[in-house]
């Protein structure tokens, strides 16, 4: 076993479940339930210069208690306590900016049932509310970076061990040490390809000390052998992972159905014909009408620009395939020269792609150029979230290299999927399928609700892939 990540100059990193003794857990939690309780009263002191109403004080002593918890568990909903996957400070100024809207405003809105049914005498501040926003937003995020920062300075890491096989493990080892937060760490690789390895495999990772996170990479053994990494692997690491091929990533959130007692995994589920295809469909078309209205003053910037910047259309038409492989027109704003396939022909758009042009690179980057697709979503050639659609050229490309390329076609293209709010730019189709199948056997209303609050995110930040 070689650890690649190996330092120098530096003490060894330290195991990150040491970072989280009981008392330092308890201190944190103590801190956060004054905060929690403090900023109401801060708050109205601030609202009323100090000088509050009693009618306006009496709702938040006689909830107090019921206000604080509801708080902290909201807290905790958004990862605010989660510090072995929610490790950058952008991860945390999400989690508190949802903290202070969900958690004040679901605290006012039973104040007001309080008020109605039990206290119609007391009053209620929108300010003070405000104010109570601001300053929890501003207690959870300033907390935890401070938490990430103390967790990097005194050396404490996840550290992950990658077993399976070699060269797979390479490559994901790679990807985890270009683009993985900073707090995650590669301990090391374990071969565990073969039944030959798998049984040095077992002895190398029973001599692991300090291990956080095991990842299992396209572990291919008899069951017996199977079994018998798994029980070490559970008995040396608090987590273990798999990092699916393709062929396991369609089984991913798999829905059980029986017939006479005998279970079965939904490899094709059919949403366009269930209860939340009908749900989703009527979400897409009223959100797109919204959207391309509060947009509308934007889109129009954005036809000028293109049409004072570069020549040609400010509007790009092409053919993509959807639902069950139909092509159809998508729309995009023009982000590149006119014209610009007609001597390479159809060519992947890469990174700081000579083609793109300055104005195409911010619209882009603000995730801009993608709006005309709304009119797609309304038509019902797309949805808001799905695989994305791809060319025929190249849908046919990929599919003969991996035939499982084609399940991408069951459900309609989308604006945004997990390919967008987890990979990058430049990810290999074959990572983004692995998001695609994933996301076939999982759709759901909240996981549609989470892929596009992420989306937000992305726009709002401009990470992740397009």
């Amino acid at each position: 076993m070689g650890n690649h990540n190996a330092m120098t100059n530096h003490e060894p990193a330290r195991p990150w479940k040491q970072a989280f003794a009981p008392r330092r857990e308890a201190l944190l939690l103590a801190l956060d339930l004054g905060v929690c309780a403090g900023s109401l009263g801060v708050a109205l002191h601030l609202r009323f210069n100090g000088d509050i109403p009693p009618q306006h004080l009496v709702p938040y002593l006689t909830c107090l208690p019921l206000l604080v918890i509801w708080r902290v568990l909201a807290a905790s909903a958004f990862g605010l306590y989660d510090f072995r996957h929610r490790l950058t400070v952008l991860d945390h100024a999400c989690g508190a900016a949802g903290l202070g809207v969900f958690g004040v405003g679901g605290g006012y809105a039973a104040l007001a049932i309080y008020q109605l049914y039990y206290a119609p005498h007391t009053e209620l501040s929108r300010l003070a509310g405000s104010i109570d926003v601001a300053i929890l937003f501003a207690w959870f995020f300033v907390s935890r970076a401070a938490m990430l920062g103390w967790l990097h300075a005194t050396r404490y890491r996840v550290r992950v061990l990658l077993v399976g096989d070699r060269e797979a493990c390479s490559e994901l080892e790679e990807e985890i040490d270009r683009y993985a937060p900073s707090l995650v760490e590669v301990h090391g690789t374990v071969a565990a390809s073969s039944a030959e390895e798998s049984g040095a495999a077992e002895a190398s990772i029973a001599q692991c000390e300090g291990i956080d996170q095991i990842i299992l990479v396209q572990v291919d053994l008899p069951q017996e052998r199977l079994r018998a990494l798994l029980a070490t692997c559970e008995q040396r690491a608090r987590e273990l992972y798999l990092y699916p091929d393709l062929n396991m990533s369609i089984l991913a959130n798999a829905d059980m159905r029986s017939i006479a007692g005998l279970p079965l995994i939904a490899l094709a589920p059919a949403l366009e014909y269930s209860t939340y295809g009908v749900i989703k469909r009527i979400l897409d078309l009223a959100a797109a009408a919204l959207i391309l209205t509060l947009t509308l003053p934007f889109t129009l910037a954005a036809v000028v620009g293109i049409k004072l910047t570069s020549p040609g259309p400010a509007l790009f038409r092409q053919e993509r395939l959807g639902l069950l492989g139909k092509p159809f027109t998508i729309y995009k704003f023009r982000t590149m020269r006119y014209e610009a396939e007609r001597d390479s022909g159809p060519v992947l758009s890469i990174p700081e792609d000579e083609r793109v042009t300055p104005l195409g690179g911010f619209l882009r980057k603000i995730r801009l150029d993608e709006v005309p697709q709304l009119w797609n979503v309304l038509c019902g050639e797309m949805s808001l979230v799905g695989p994305r659609p791809e060319r025929k050229e190249f849908s046919d490309r990929f599919a003969q290299e991996n035939p499982l390329y084609e399940r991408r076609t069951m459900v309609r293209p989308g604006l945004t999927g997990l390919a967008q709010i987890h990979g990058r730019y430049d990810t290999d189709y074959t990572h983004k399928l692995r998001y695609d199948l994933t996301y076939i056997n999982s759709v759901s209303l909240t996981t549609d609700l989470a892929i596009l609050l992420a989306t937000v995110r992305t726009v709002l930040t401009g990470r992740g892939a397009i």
